[in-house]
């Protein structure tokens, strides 16, 4: 099997959602046709209902055209961006159906979980020091890396996502977080957190 190109794939959807964001169809289509068989497969893994994932991808579509001004590639790759929105409309389903009847209580006293300002600044220190280090791999084992710790995705997700076998992808997230961790001394990360 040849290694698909990410970086022609990355390339093309750039351009095809900037496209996209000026309002230009055949763009749309486009992205469409270049991400399609890919999300469809993980839908139909995640969700287990070939008629739901197909809902789940044309709601996923809709939010992707309607957002497409929003990607930043300099903030991550197009496909990683469209990936986790086809993802979370997918949990969202999930949630959805999970769901309980509301009850007609309401708790008046909702405790404050959210984080302090000082965790808030430690753990975005943390964040830039670690992904200064992740662009020091190779950009599809840090993708890799980035959608199984930050966004949760099993090996057999990813591997489906990047047309690649779930191994080769649990081989890539051990060698990468390997070198993460000899590149990341315990002191240097300690003094972040």
């Amino acid at each position: 099997m040849a290694k698909p190109d990410y970086e022609a794939l990355n390339t093309a959807l750039t351009e095809a959602l900037a496209r996209c964001a000026a309002g230009d169809r055949s763009a749309f289509q486009r992205v469409y046709e270049l991400t399609a068989p890919k999300f469809n497969s993980l839908l139909n893994h995640q969700l287990k209902d070939p008629e739901a994932a197909r809902d789940v991808m044309q709601k996923a579509y809709v939010s992707i055209w309607r957002n497409a001004a929003k990607f930043d590639p300099e903030k991550g790759k197009p496909f990683t961006w469209m990936l986790v929105i086809m993802r979370n409309r997918g949990l969202d389903h999930l949630r959805a159906l999970a769901r309980a009847p509301e009850t007609e209580e309401i708790e008046d006293a909702i405790p404050d979980t959210s984080s302090a300002p000082e965790a808030l600044v430690q753990i975005s220190a943390a964040g830039r020091l670690v992904s200064r280090h992740l662009a020091k791999l190779p950009a599809h084992v840090a993708q890799c890396i980035s959608l199984n710790v930050v966004y949760g995705m099993s090996c057999s997700e990813i591997g489906s996502a990047l047309d690649v076998s779930p191994n080769t992808v649990k081989g890539w997230i051990r060698r990468g977080l390997k070198r993460l961790r000899d590149d990341l001394p315990e002191a240097t990360v300690s003094a972040y957190i």
